[in-house]
């Protein structure tokens, strides 16, 4: 099936990959380019303003994201060097309503930091259908990536509220993490309290600890051979229970961490290990 947008770019829609209770994913390629991209469809006409709402966050963070690489230009110590906040969240090229759908609104979304969609892969897969755990250095690259986009976003003023581990994907190879649905986001105009970002971490660590395989009520991870884990496991417990609610400070503070305590030189492949 194709379905043709109100600025005529057609799309060619392809398997369904995804559901919630408010709409639909679908693959879709952008007919022409070869794009690839998901077709994000409204369940019913009921779940229009969702959608609407969605894209228009999704475009708000887009802009900010833009204004900011523009700002630090000036202050780039290399040439190629980028902040690349707008890897963190979907791209909304496109929301329209169709007729032809029974006057569903569809978002198409693609996603800036990979040319194809299936790279991405959700936490929840490598947790409850793979029955895999990611090693340490893994889950800190991971988890430090999350808090970037935290940063971010709090900076603009919104809660991201939904990170569960089927909200969040990773590119395992190019180390990519993605906050995918925005939907459930909080927006607070005159100033975000502390117990809304304090939240977002909190969910955030506890989503890693659950990829590592560890349980953050008993307190207790399985064992890989990493030396001075515990240091940071304890403080991923620690934000789990909600120790921090600046994610900027937490940020910060995280990379400190791994530099001290696990020695943090850079690039570490993604690792997994059985449950």
């Amino acid at each position: 099936m194709i379905i043709t947008s109100p600025t005529g770019t057609e799309y060619m829609v392809g398997d369904l990959v995804g559901q919630t209770a408010t709409y639909r994913l679908y693959l879709c390629t952008q007919v022409g380019t070869g794009r690839q991209c998901l077709l994000q469809v409204a369940k019913e006409t009921t779940h229009n303003g969702d959608l609407d709402r969605t894209a228009y966050i999704l475009r708000e963070l887009r802009a900010k994201a833009d204004e900011l690489e523009r700002q630090y230009e000036s202050r780039r110590r290399f040439p190629d060097e980028r902040l690349n906040y707008h890897f963190g969240f979907p791209e909304a090229v496109e929301s329209f309503v169709v007729k032809e759908q029974g006057g569903r609104r569809i978002n198409v979304l693609v996603f800036p930091c990979v040319d194809n969609v299936i790279q991405l892969v959700p936490l929840y897969n490598i947790i409850y259908k793979d029955h895999k755990r990611v090693n340490t250095r893994t889950s800190a690259w991971i988890m430090g990536k999350i808090l970037k986009i935290l940063v971010f976003a709090h900076d603009q003023e919104f809660q991201v509220n939904n990170l569960e581990p089927s909200n969040i994907l990773i590119e395992p190879d190019l180390h990519f993490v993605v906050v995918f649905d925005w939907s459930d986001a909080r927006s607070s105009p005159h100033g975000m309290e502390a117990d809304l970002t304090r939240a977002d971490i909190m969910k955030a660590a506890h989503a890693v600890i659950t990829l590592l395989g560890g349980d953050a009520t008993m307190r207790s991870f399985p064992e890989d051979g990493v030396e001075n884990a515990s240091v940071y496991l304890d403080h991923l417990l620690q934000l789990a229970a909600g120790r921090q609610s600046s994610a900027a400070h937490a940020h910060k503070e995280f990379y400190q961490l791994l530099k001290n305590s696990l020695h943090w030189k850079g690039f570490h492949p993604f690792t997994t290990l059985n449950r």
